[in-house]
Formats: structure tokens, C-alpha cells, sequence
């Protein structure tokens, strides 16, 4: 239990340095100033520093997939088949 608390204590600890160097040095308050909320909110940038780094990524896979691959045109989508044009031969009948 103890191993647990101590893991999560210094996960809690790595995530708030990392937001705090996410930080504008003009924001970050020093480390004696630090509160559970500002804490939270640390932990929070450094979530969001993670889930931009990962769209910058594919973001930057699609634009390197074009330019090796070319443009490709959009394909048209398939929805439902036009009824067929009436028969003049059933007609006739």
C-alpha cells in the first residue's frame, strides 16, 4: 500500500513539473506557493501538453503521407442507387 502511495505521489509530482515547464515562465508560481488546486491544474496542462503532442503528430504523419503519396482525389461516397428509368417496352405491352 505504502509502494502505491508513494507511485502516485511521485506520478502526481513528475505530471505537475512537466506542466509547469508547459508554463509561460510569467505564470508559474514558485514551488512554496503551490496548492492542491494549483497542483491540479499542473497536472491538467501536462494531460493537454500529451493530447496536443499526439494530434501535432498524426497531424504531421497526414501532411508527410501526402507529399510522398500525392493528393489523392476524395472518392465519391456510395449512398443509395437512383430508382432505374421506366421500361418504354413495358409500356407498349
Amino acid at each position: 500500500m505504502v509502494e502505491l502511495l508513494l507511485f502516485l505521489v511521485l506520478a502526481v509530482g513528475l505530471l505537475a513539473l512537466l506542466g509547469r515547464t508547459a508554463t509561460p515562465p510569467s505564470e508559474r508560481l514558485p514551488l512554496r506557493r503551490w496548492t492542491p488546486v494549483h497542483v491540479a491544474d499542473l497536472v491538467a496542462r501536462a494531460f493537454r501538453l500529451f493530447r496536443d503532442a499526439g494530434a501535432e503528430r498524426a497531424r504531421r504523419q497526414d501532411v508527410a503521407r501526402e507529399s510522398v503519396e500525392g493528393r489523392q482525389p476524395q472518392k465519391p461516397r456510395r449512398g443509395q442507387l437512383p430508382p432505374p428509368p421506366p421500361n418504354p417496352e413495358d409500356e407498349r405491352r
